[in-house]
């Protein structure tokens, strides 16, 4: 039987035997031959979230308290794979075997999911494909701040989507793009891909640093994709005054190093919740939906607008990656966005 990579608890990490479903008809079943996780969403989700402490009500769009909290379960772990198709179902035209695409999944050796779960990989490295995610969300963070042709960028937390952002910030006009990590590799990244400045938050003043480096004025936009606490305090403090922070992640958890009584209340920024996802709109739909923020995303690989190059790093083989999660989650020293590779 197939094996993929599965956790509890997003510490340890450990290979279980799975088995697809009969074909359906509209079912394509591929062969892997790339993946990667997501690190953050990960850990997020393996740690606990709101949605194992309280109920979500959808109508009310308010988080309600539950009777008991939902117990952690071992799960697949993953976000992006790459591979050749090997099955099609009876009503599929889209694809044959033999062709090469990408789609949402864990890492595990053969997946089967509808055609329209699949894109072709035309024109995309495999390691593009997997950072198409990133991307997008990146993509809406960038147009969710409203960057324009002048502005100053400040970006915190040089995962995978902050170095995406960088790359899309300054594509969209930003003539200062700022990156913040008090990772070394992370911020050596950030300025092999465009970046103007970097800051080391653990050893200088990042709100400071920022302000001095803009004259003093602070970022006109700050996107904050961490999901630290004392990341998005110094976001605070690095803007201009009236100026707009841009929140990705879901967090932070502990935010005892956010301090809203300080720069907040009389920088006064525009703080916007960003995810376009999860049933919630684009902010200019309906003429941006998901799918063309998707799309772009994709896109932008193929014109070369943006890359790829060294985010998914290290790359390990599927009988290593267990390893790999287990020590590139915990440690970011080791990993930007780990990339599994199968026979």
């Amino acid at each position: 039987m197939p094996l993929e990579v599965v956790s509890t608890d997003g510490q340890t990490f450990r290979y279980r035997e799975y088995a697809l479903p009969d074909l359906g008809p509209r079912d394509v079943r591929v062969r892997v031959e790339f993946a990667a996780p997501k690190h953050g969403t990960e850990l997020h989700s393996l740690t606990g979230n709101p949605h194992h402490r309280k109920q979500w009500d959808e109508e009310l769009r308010l988080y309600l308290p539950r009777v008991e909290t939902l117990p952690l379960t071992e799960r697949p772990v993953g976000n992006m794979v790459v591979g050749a198709v090997i099955e099609v179902g009876a009503e599929v035209a889209e694809f044959a075997p033999g062709d090469r695409v990408f789609g949402y999944g864990p890492v595990r050796e053969t997946h089967q999911l509808p055609a329209d779960a699949w894109r072709p990989i035309d024109g995309l490295s495999e390691t593009d494909a997997v950072c198409s995610d990133p991307a997008h969300v990146a993509l809406v963070a960038v147009r969710d701040g409203n960057v324009r042709i002048g502005d100053a960028v400040a970006v915190f937390g040089m995962g995978a989507i902050g170095l995406m952002t960088v790359q899309i910030a300054a594509r969209s006009g930003a003539t200062a793009v700022i990156a913040v990590d008090p990772v070394e590799s992370r911020r050596a990244r950030a300025s092999a891909l465009g970046a103007d400045l970097t800051v080391d938050p653990g050893t200088e003043d990042a709100g400071l640093r920022i302000k001095r480096a803009t004259a003093n004025h602070g970022v006109d936009v700050a996107i904050e994709t961490s999901g630290n606490a004392a990341a998005l305090h110094e976001a605070i403090r690095a803007i201009r005054q009236c100026g707009t922070i841009v929140h990705v992640p879901y967090g932070p958890k502990d935010a005892s190093t956010l301090h809203l009584d300080e720069e907040f209340h009389v920088n006064r920024p525009t703080i916007i919740g960003s995810q376009a996802v999860w049933r919630n709109p684009d902010r200019s739909y309906p003429l941006w939906d998901e799918e063309r923020a998707r799309q772009t995303a994709i896109d932008l690989f193929r014109r070369r607008l943006v890359s790829s190059h060294g985010i998914v790093t290290p790359i390990v083989n599927f009988p290593d990656a267990a390893r790999a999660l287990t020590d590139g989650l915990a440690d970011p020293d080791r990993a930007i966005k780990i990339g599994v590779r199968f026979p």
